[in-house]
């Protein structure tokens, strides 16, 4: 198999290496998320009561419990597994000190008509029992407001796996298949998710890597607006043996619009080289947007019965096709303004070394149960968003499709754009905003110069009563569109 067309766009940061594939060991990011909240919900109960942090989040050297594995286990599982692990697993139980209390269950705000469904990503493979849970995304659907928000949950969360003890949240489903638990591992996931959270799954779908696959090239591919730079080694092909360095590339992506098929698609989600895990969640919700929006442009909607045929034996889930079906007027009528991202960041968790030498996230549980909050919390509108002021972007960073980039940045806090392809910006060093509105007071353009990642003194006021426009922003040479999570209130 030859490399797919869209590899034309990527910019071959290196030749054909015989150099082996370098490990991934990422520095996370300091990320900041400062999502819209207006619930009032209680959560009771402590997360990990055996985890106490002091008051100001701050971990002290010695953890309040001690985790003892029995000497028998064998093997343990790695992170990464080798393609050719076939190890034989026999499940046993790790005891912390005390078992934590678990978080009592919480719901959306108010009476809405409601649905969770806990999407899954796992690297299962045939015959091999080892394997993990690394996409973890709870999509909330509000049918009575016709909203959607999204939670990534990072796989290194450390949790405490009702009937197991503590270990990362991506290895639940694995215990609970290899402990016979009730229901399978995906019910003892859900059980660890509600134990450790408060939040209810009612549905779930699960998905391979070779399904996750399938389902983009049936899409015929995703459209995705990098903002990013992404560099990582990929195959040179599909088929050609992983474990030879020769028969691997590496590529970087450039921010800019990429339309990929199912295998770069997949290389784009688990990609994790030179960015962290945090960073690996947002792209899974912007794939999952991507996805939306194929279905949006390509009117896919009346496809839903095939498509739930086809994929019968590529999707794992307990939704029915009543249950999809009741979705579908929902997805089809969508105001993108009305979804809204949530993750759990890298400040609401403290890195942290257990007994058995593995880093993990131990959770901040002030900080989880604000995120919990407000993820519950329908999306509301910002100022932007209720004010519906004319915005264009004129591209004068004399890069190719940066205006596309900043247009969809700004898609991501609710705020619309069009861009304006006219010639007549010279190249610009820096980014400014032009407000033509001559508004002194609560203007919106402190929602817009937050968003761009800009400041205040990049706006210049030029009143005009017969403006097209109210506001015009000028991308400039130092325009940087990486700029991690949402931020806008």
């Amino acid at each position: 198999a030859q490399l797919d067309a869209t590899q034309t766009s990527f910019a071959i940061a290196g030749a054909y290496t015989s150099t082996p594939i370098p490990s991934h060991t990422p520095l996370p990011p300091t990320l900041t998320f400062t999502p819209r909240a207006t619930a009032t919900v209680t959560l009771t109960g402590t997360l990990t009561p055996t985890l106490t942090p002091t008051p100001t989040d701050t971990p002290t050297p010695t953890a309040t419990f001690t985790e003892t594995p029995t000497p028998t286990r064998t093997p343990t599982v790695t992170e990464t597994p080798s393609p050719t692990l076939t190890p034989s697993i026999t499940p046993t139980l790790i005891q912390p000190s005390l078992i934590p209390t678990s978080v009592e269950g919480v719901t959306p705000t108010g009476e809405d008509d409601t649905l969770t469904v806990l999407l899954i990503g796992s690297d299962k493979r045939p015959n091999d029992p080892a394997y993990r849970t690394d996409v973890l995304v709870i999509v909330l659907v509000n049918k009575t407001r016709g909203t959607v928000n999204m939670l990534s949950l990072p796989r290194d969360l450390y949790v405490y796996i009702p009937e197991y003890g503590y270990d990362r949240i991506n290895t639940a489903s694995q215990h609970g298949d290899l402990m016979d638990y009730d229901g399978g591992g995906t019910a003892l996931l859900r059980d660890t998710i509600e134990y450790n959270l408060g939040i209810t799954i009612d549905r779930y779908a699960k998905v391979n890597f070779g399904g996750f696959q399938s389902i983009i090239d049936t899409l015929d591919g995703v459209d995705i607006v990098v903002d990013c730079q992404l560099e990582d080694y990929r195959l040179k092909a599909d088929d050609l043996n992983p474990n030879l360095p020769a028969n691997w590339i590496l590529v970087t992506l450039t921010p800019g619009l990429h339309h990929m098929n199912g295998s770069t698609a997949l290389w784009y989600a688990r990609s994790r080289a030179t960015t962290s895990d945090f960073d690996r969640n947002r792209r899974h919700q912007l794939l999952l947007r991507a996805m939306w929006q194929q279905f949006q442009t390509q009117n896919m909607w009346a496809t839903i019965p095939d498509l739930w045929s086809e994929f019968q034996n590529t999707v794992d889930t307990d939704l029915s096709l009543d249950e999809i079906l009741s979705l579908v007027s929902i997805g089809a009528n969508l105001n993108p303004r009305l979804i809204e991202s949530h993750y759990i960041s890298h400040n609401a968790v403290t890195d942290f070394i257990t007994n058995q030498g593995a880093m993990v996230l131990k959770m901040r549980p002030t900080a989880i149960r604000q995120i919990v909050e407000e993820f519950l919390t329908p999306p509301t509108e910002n100022r932007l968003f209720r004010e519906n002021p004319r915005i264009e972007i004129m591209n004068a960073s004399g890069v190719e499709g940066m205006d596309v980039v900043a247009q969809e940045r700004l898609a991501w806090e609710g705020i619309v754009a069009t861009i304006n392809s006219e010639a007549g910006e010279e190249t610009a060093e820096q980014s400014k905003i032009y407000d033509f509105t001559g508004d002194t007071k609560g203007s919106s353009v402190d929602v817009l110069v937050r968003a761009m990642g800009l400041q205040n003194s990049d706006v210049i006021t030029e009143p005009d009563p017969d403006r097209t426009v109210d506001y015009r922003v000028i991308l400039g040479q130092a325009y940087y569109p990486c700029t991690g999570l949402p931020q806008v209130e």
